[in-house]
């Protein structure tokens, strides 16, 4: 008499005997992988708006509906174009925001990118300008370089360092700090200058500093890094996941009455592909609770 364990081992084995024999799965196989490759690269071609309203209890009331866009991790490079990027920004400037913020990664690793897509990102326009901080592979590149292409592109580039914005009659303080990934991060040197009880707004291209940015009472932090994931195969549970999610990965969070907003970014680092996540231009109003 064969046991039932046997039994289920004999079946299951002569059920993959079955497929391997068999060619119309692999031909199946082999068609949904072309098919998802095609997709995850015209993902990462595309663009999504992201409509996000944040309540803050500190804002200054004269500035109830100021609509910043936020756009990060351009990774300019042989993956993503300059073509994709000036779509974004054509995009983005239709949308008529009150400011641009622009958190880091604007190239891969090639000097030679630089310069091409800060006159890029040079082309954003509104009222109250463009501000920007810097990422870790900008500093993996050449983060001088960036920084001064930046500015000479009209870009306010923001390196542990922060200053009192006023716009519409009302005033915030406004700051940006280095990366955490190469220890460059100095937010009490960002935060220096501000009053204990204005409204703070801080790019930080690390999601990590959100936890500082608690403690410091700032209200709204504005971060990229993640891309979101970049890739993102969805199962019916958590536990079926075969790699686990940041807790903090993408879109807007909240711990006491600190908000942070994580973008998915705009173009792609590793592989040039995107799936189930694509590239994003976030729209934040932002709202006087």
């Amino acid at each position: 008499m064969i046991k039932p364990a046997r039994a289920k081992r004999e079946k299951f084995a002569e059920r993959i005997n079955e497929l391997i024999a068999a060619e119309r799965p692999l031909r199946e196989l082999a068609g949904n992988l072309s098919r998802v490759a095609k997709y995850a690269i015209d993902e990462a071609n595309s663009l999504s708006l992201e409509r996000v309203e944040v309540r803050l209890p500190r804002l200054p009331k004269k500035l109830d509906g100021f609509r910043v866009i936020h756009l990060s991790d351009i990774h300019h490079s042989p993956f993503t174009s300059l073509d994709h990027i000036r779509r974004a920004v054509k995009v983005a400037n239709r949308l008529k925001p009150d400011m641009f913020v622009l958190t880091g990664d604007y190239v891969s690793h090639e000097r030679e990118y630089i310069e091409p897509v800060a006159e890029v990102l040079g082309g954003l326009k509104a009222e109250f300008g463009v501000h920007a901080c810097l990422g870790n592979h900008d500093h993996w590149t050449d983060a001088p370089l960036v920084v001064s292409a930046f500015r000479q592109s009209g870009i306010n580039m923001l390196v542990n360092e922060g200053q009192r914005f006023e716009a519409r009659g009302a005033a915030f303080w406004l700051a940006g700090v280095d990366d955490h990934m190469v220890g460059e991060t100095d937010l009490p040197a960002a935060m220096k200058g501000s009053f204990p009880d204005e409204f703070k707004l801080l790019l930080a291209h690390n999601p990590i500093i959100f936890r500082q940015a608690v403690r410091r009472g700032i209200d709204l932090t504005l971060s990229g890094h993640t891309h979101g994931g970049q890739v993102r195969v969805r199962t019916r549970t958590p536990k079926d996941r075969l790699i686990p999610r940041r807790r903090l990965s993408a879109g807007l969070h909240r711990r006491k009455d600190s908000h942070i907003y994580i973008t998915r970014g705009i173009g792609t680092v590793v592989l040039p592909v995107r799936y189930q996540c694509p590239p994003e231009i976030s729209l934040l109003e932002l709202k006087a609770e």
